[in-house]
């Protein structure tokens, strides 16, 4: 697991980080996945494993209007890209 919370989507040489939350018993994975994305600045990314395709978690993203994609993993639960959204000032740029 990378802990890098300085990534940057977007920078082709920076790790994105990624968080294993699929040996955690619920809410635990939806409770990280928030702190984690919400520790996140404009244009930061943070890539998590959960056990389940967790479609609360991307039902509270999108009300918040925070971009984030699911994919199932061949082997059992899900890969989640979250990203922090542009500012104002940032999406003008």
């Amino acid at each position: 697991m990378q802990n890098n919370l300085s990534t940057v989507c977007g920078v082709a040489d920076a790790p994105l980080l990624e968080l294993d939350l699929r040996d955690l018993p619920s809410p635990e994975p939806m409770m990280r996945a928030l702190a984690a994305a919400d520790a996140l600045r404009p244009g930061q990314a943070v890539q998590v494993l959960t056990p389940l395709l967790p479609t609360p978690l991307l039902d509270l993203l999108q009300a918040r209007g925070w971009p984030a994609t699911a994919t199932l993993l061949a082997g059992g639960g899900a890969r989640v890209l979250i990203r922090c959204p542009l500012g104002d000032d940032e999406a003008a740029a």
